[in-house]
């Protein structure tokens, strides 16, 4: 059995020129009988991916209303088609719509959105990496956007969870949080096993494994895929053809 820490790990004090966020809740659940996190990703998850943070300290943080929490990150190309988070169940919750909004301003309005049921996508107590296909909008690269994430039901023993690293490891971004609709966004804090940065991929095409890949994606070979993102700077006529 693994243990796993969960949970809400900060509370806002706000005064009208300071906010403070300190650890006041850390909850030690267990998951039942759950292998260790897959290292491996296979080559098609990868395939599109502008921004990613794939590292976890094997912790999550529960996606329960009215809890928001987000991960901010620095693309490099023009356009926006997708994100990928790496969620898993813990106990047994309900049906949850899980919504995901991109932003370039946390306290503005989203720039694309999409809910999924979890009725309807399969996400393991293990950790499934799951895909928030939107309609493709537009960015400009090296400015900063925003992934939020929220779950509209679950409580402390039964929800649907985000994984995290409690290390800085991605550098373009960080994690932050907003406990309520009447607190203000801010980081998390540092050390012990609060998020630095949230586990995620951003997709400047779309991923191969959608219901409804295009015509030019369904002829690539996946071993030509792995060619292609060995040797980024090799085949330019090709990845011309191919948009990548």
């Amino acid at each position: 059995m693994k243990t796993k820490i969960i949970g809400i790990f900060v509370c806002m004090l706000l005064t009208t020129t300071v906010v403070s966020a300190i650890t006041i809740n850390i909850k030690e659940t267990i998951r039942p009988e759950a292998p260790e996190t897959v290292l491996y990703q296979p080559i098609l998850l990868n395939w599109g991916v502008d921004q990613e943070q794939t590292d976890n300290c094997g912790h999550g943080i529960i996606l329960t209303t009215p809890w928001l929490y987000a991960q901010s990150f620095t693309p490099t190309k023009e356009k926006l088609t997708a994100v990928r988070l790496h969620i898993f169940k813990y106990g047994t919750p309900p049906d949850v719509q899980l919504t995901v909004s991109i932003r370039d301003n946390l306290t503005q309005g989203d720039l694309a959105t999409k809910t999924i049921d979890t009725s309807q996508v399969t996400i393991e107590s293990s950790g499934t990496w799951v895909l928030f296909d939107f309609e493709d909008i537009s960015i400009t690269p090296d400015s900063t956007y925003f992934i939020v994430c929220s779950g509209n039901l679950g409580d402390d023993t039964n929800a649907y969870c985000w994984f995290y690293n409690n290390e800085d490891t991605y550098i373009g971004g960080t994690a932050w949080i907003k406990p309520d609709e009447n607190s203000i966004w801010t980081n998390f804090s540092q050390g012990g096993f609060n998020p630095d940065d949230f586990c995620f991929k951003t997709y400047f095409k779309k991923p191969l494994d959608i219901s409804t890949p295009t015509h030019k994606e369904n002829l690539v070979n996946p071993w030509l895929i792995s060619i292609l993102m060995r040797f980024p700077s090799a085949f330019p006529i090709l990845r011309h053809i191919m948009g990548y």
